[in-house]
């Protein structure tokens, strides 16, 4: 499936599931093993502890109108909506990426072809691309949620890509036309490197499993990348981020 076909699939049901993502992108010899080795260095989301073991890192774009990328170095994030799990609410301090991941050249080709898939999409605004490197780990007998239920995050859309997983039981992917269960479209495990799911989070709702060790001699963990984008308001175009 090429580029076009993506577009078209997002255009007739607002979400997309490419377990071959990667086929769109030159992957160059030791490129996934180095990008890859990036989630090893992640740190503790402070704000979700009392949730869940996530460690994360984030990246800051804005995409301006011209379609010109603008890094922004801004660390604190706060969510457009509340979730309906125990965590510190309000702005949460995250680590900035490290510049060795920034630079990668497998993350460029990657926001390069998530921005042109999604670029039908997208209305002559600014919007802030927020890239989230999420490690959720689980020790023994233990579970770490994924995500807080079913859900949207208060953006437009989301790349869900998937990085890898370690001794974990298949962690299942759902998609949703409601908060409804039984409104589920897509149930599914992504297993694949860069196997990816695209949704539009202002029209559909999603989930994912938790992460839970398959077995207990060794701790269990899922790396996921999330690229996300949200329109800024016209009044907000010229402010800093």
């Amino acid at each position: 499936m090429d580029i076009p076909q993506i577009c078209a699939q997002l255009r007739e049901h607002h979400y997309c599931h490419r377990r071959d993502f990667r086929e769109l992108i030159a992957v160059e010899p030791g490129e996934e093993q180095s990008f890859r080795a990036y989630w090893a260095n992640l740190v503790r989301d402070e704000a979700f502890k009392e949730y869940t073991h996530r460690e994360r890192r984030i990246l800051r774009y804005r995409l301006l109108p011209s379609r010109q990328l603008q890094i922004d170095r801004n660390t604190a994030f706060e969510s457009p909506v509340t979730y309906a799990v125990k965590y510190r609410q309000g702005v949460n301090h995250l680590s900035y990426c490290e510049e060795g991941f920034i630079e990668h050249p497998l993350l460029r080709k990657l926001l390069a072809t998530d921005l042109a898939v999604i670029a039908p999409q997208l209305g002559e605004q600014t919007y802030t691309i927020d890239i989230h490197q999420f490690r959720v780990r689980a020790d023994a007998q233990s579970s770490s949620p994924t995500t807080s239920g079913i859900h949207q995050d208060g953006l437009d859309w989301v790349f869900m890509h998937f990085i890898g997983q370690s001794n974990t039981v298949p962690v299942v992917s759902e998609v949703f036309t409601t908060q409804a269960e039984h409104s589920r479209v897509l149930n599914l495990a992504m297993e694949q490197f860069l196997e990816t799911i695209v949704i539009n989070d202002r029209g559909l709702y999603h989930r994912a499993g938790d992460v839970r060790p398959r077995s207990d001699s060794a701790p269990a963990w899922r790396d996921i990348l999330l690229v996300s984008l949200r329109g800024v308001p016209t009044d907000q175009e010229a402010q800093p981020a």
